[in-house]
């Protein structure tokens, strides 16, 4: 502002210099576009002069307001460059995993070697057993740190929008009803049209939120297919309304990133060279990598087989149960054959959908079993050859060849597409999901 005060005080002062200078003390500081004034006062030399003291004044004002204008651009220009250079980068999503993980699995090697070391059993000092529940903890800890990805804002966004619609249908069902006692027209009340109106509304909303979640899907069958998980769209539809989902996602994302880790483990150790202390660190470090995921199998399995199919078959039963009772009543009441009918197929296709469910769950806990075994095999080959190598470089090879194991186990994730039979089947999949998931939490 300080370069803005000697371009504005001739524009002050102007006006009082020169002959008639009382009669023109109150001219605008401003451009002057209008006439010269003309008076009984003003001698044609004073009306000259006022004339270029106008002209004068328009020109500063000009150009002061071109140098304001000027200044404040380069104001904000300077303001919006430092907030850019204060304002914190985006994080580097892998760059974050592996700055995370990375201490997890040293310690993890540590404390492989220094199991080797120790009895299996011991009364009074630290032994096998002890060490292997410390890297438990440790594999579990890395398992969450790789289960990390921009990817999972997918899965959050599918979700906010069913709420989003699952609360319009809601919504609309509380606005029908209250529609039925509405008045035609009123000042102070909402009418039937008002109610018409709020529904449609609603309405929209659904529409909005379906093609959000279409677009959605979309793009996060892409990022899935491009992580290895080789999803078609109906398949990646199924995968979303059942309770493993969730699990085999997880399962993708840790692939990725393990597959990342170990492309950047394996050019450490070729850069190593001929250190051969720092390249089987880094193997070792690749050991836990495979143990994580072993573990990781292993966490699907125990959900599956403990928590998934027992709750199946605990809502499978209560539908059972119930639909004894509703035959002991139809026998009883006869005249309500109707209504009790009704209930009876409700209750068979809970039962129907409960078995589908079941078996499903079953061969998805197969397949991560058999891919948890062939996983088992390779991380026993490898820590021999952790064992006994010699020569960083066999170790690099070994490496690049376990790539493709890697991707083979992750094809082997795909979940077998069941289709569905019908609509009706297919909700009471999601209801039977959704009561798991409930369960869950």
């Amino acid at each position: 502002m300080h370069r803005l005060i000697p371009l504005l005080l001739p524009i002050l002062l102007l006006p009082a210099t020169g002959a008639g200078q009382g009669d023109v003390q109150d001219a605008p500081a401003q451009p002057a576009t209008e006439p010269s004034p003309r008076g009984p006062g003003l001698t044609e030399q004073a009306l000259d002069l006022w004339q270029r003291s106008a002209e004068q004044a328009g020109s500063l004002w000009e150009q002061s307001r071109d140098t304001a204008g000027e200044w404040w651009q380069r104001s904000r220009e300077a303001w919006d460059n430092a907030r850019d250079s204060l304002a914190p980068a985006e994080p580097d999503p892998f760059g974050q995993v592996w700055i995370n993980v990375v201490p997890k699995l040293e310690e993890t090697v540590e404390l492989q070697e220094a199991q080797l070391g120790l009895p299996e059993k011991a009364w009074f000092r630290r032994d096998q057993t002890d060490v292997q529940a410390e890297i438990d903890a440790l594999l579990s800890a890395s398992v969450e740190i790789l289960s990390t990805s921009p990817v999972q804002q997918y899965r959050e966004q599918i979700r906010a929008l069913e709420q989003t619609t699952a609360r319009a249908r809601v919504e609309i069902d509380e606005l029908r009803k209250a529609r039925v006692a509405a008045p035609e027209s009123s000042m102070v009340e909402r009418t039937v049209a008002d109610y018409d109106r709020l529904i449609d509304e609603r309405r929209e909303t659904i529409a909005r939120a379906r093609r959000e979640l279409d677009a959605i899907k979309q793009q996060f069958g892409a990022e899935l297919r491009g992580m290895g998980l080789d999803l078609s769209d109906e398949q990646l539809e199924f995968l979303l309304s059942t309770v493993v989902g969730d699990n085999i996602v997880d399962l993708g994302i840790v692939f990725d990133n393990v597959k990342a880790i170990t492309a950047q483990l394996e050019e450490l150790m070729r850069e190593s060279g001929e250190d051969l202390d720092a390249a089987r660190r880094y193997y070792g470090m690749y050991l836990v990598l495979l143990r994580a995921l072993s573990q990781m199998h292993l966490d699907v399995e125990q959900a599956i087989d403990q928590r998934y199919i027992p709750e199946i078959n605990d809502i499978a039963g209560r539908a059972q149960a119930l639909s004894t009772d509703t035959r002991a009543l139809k026998r009883k009441h006869p005249e309500k054959a109707e209504i009790l009918d009704a209930n009876l197929a409700a209750q068979r296709l809970t039962i129907e959908a409960a078995e589908v469910y079941r078996r499903y769950l079953q061969e998805q806990g197969k397949q991560v079993a058999d891919a948890r075994a062939s996983l088992q095999e390779d991380i026993a080959t490898a820590w021999n050859t952790y064992e006994t190598v010699r020569v960083s470089g066999e170790l690099v090879d070994l490496v690049q060849s376990s790539q493709q194991l890697l991707d083979g186990l992750l094809s082997r994730q795909v979940p077998a597409l069941r289709p569905f039979q019908n609509l009706e089947m297919q909700r009471e999949l999601s209801k039977l999901t959704e009561q798991l998931r409930a369960q869950e939490g």
